[in-house]
């Protein structure tokens, strides 16, 4: 069993906690590696983690930490887990004090799996991405709104005069999304939800799409938009130039260690009780 780590690298704790989980790890007979940074301070063996082979990622940190994670979990096909250490935490699944369980999970081999769709934004020319949250549409002139046109499965759907537009998987419900107005997706109803950032029009509702609906998005003033993909940058695209967001072709394999319902999940990290 091979277990590589990633860490927050701005966060002492991190880097505290890690140790710990790979001292766990190596005392339940597990071989763990890293990133080149985190191999150094970690002790341990030095990897390509979008290369070379492991049977599970681990992100030590918060959400963004995951999110990092999981790009390299996309690239080798290995389920991951997250250690809690952010302010909420939705994507990090496993709390420090439950270390030594989860290492006894991976030891055993008997840790059960959840997949969650994914999103891929594209742009010609430059290039696409893949994340687990959400493709964000956005203006990069501060004063300035910006104007796209939305069509649905190819028919000329909405014009947005907004801020920017966020398309949310149901696992990136919980983030943008919902800070900007739009609702929270159960993770089982796979979808694409479609929510305006101070939206200057009369349509103002956030939308839910099937999984399988492929968007374009054409930009139809003269202001440009930048496009991220779970906040890694993808490009920009002005007047006439088109982006495209479909479901991704993989899944994200996330362990489930807590086996928390979805509604005890947001009740417990968004305080309602």
């Amino acid at each position: 069993m091979k277990l590589a780590v990633v860490v927050h690298h701005k966060l002492d704790r991190a880097a505290e906690v890690a140790r710990t989980l790979v001292n766990r790890a190596r005392d339940a007979g597990l071989e763990v590696v890293a990133d080149e940074r985190a191999a150094a301070y970690l002790g341990i063996e030095e990897m390509d983690l979008d290369v070379d082979p492991v049977d599970v990622v681990a992100a030590v940190g918060g959400d963004g930490t995951v999110l990092r994670a999981v790009q390299h979990a996309l690239a080798i096909d290995a389920p991951l887990f997250g250690v809690n250490l952010g302010r909420i935490g939705f994507l990090a699944d496993v709390e420090p004090e439950h270390i030594d369980s989860i290492v006894a999970q991976l030891a055993a081999g008997n840790w059960i799996e959840v997949e969650r769709m994914a999103i891929e934004a594209s742009i010609a020319g430059v290039g696409s991405l893949v994340g687990v949250n959400d493709v964000v549409v956005e203006k990069v002139m501060s004063q300035r709104l910006v104007s796209i046109d939305v069509a649905i499965d190819g028919e000329p759907f909405l014009t947005y005069h907004a801020d920017g537009l966020v398309f949310s998987t149901p696992t990136g419900s919980t983030a943008y999304n919902l800070s900007a107005g739009g609702p929270l997706v159960h993770p089982r109803v796979e979808s694409i939800i479609v929510t305006p950032v101070a939206h200057h029009s009369l349509f103002r509702s956030a939308m839910v799409f099937p999984a399988d609906t492929e968007l374009r998005c054409t930009v139809t003033r003269e202001w440009p938009v930048g496009v991220n993909v779970d906040g890694n940058e993808l490009g920009s695209a002005s007047e006439g130039e088109e982006i495209v967001i479909r479901r991704a072709p993989q899944n994200v394999r996330f362990i489930d260690h807590s086996r928390r319902s979805y509604p005890r999940l947001v009740t417990e990290k968004l305080r309602l009780q």
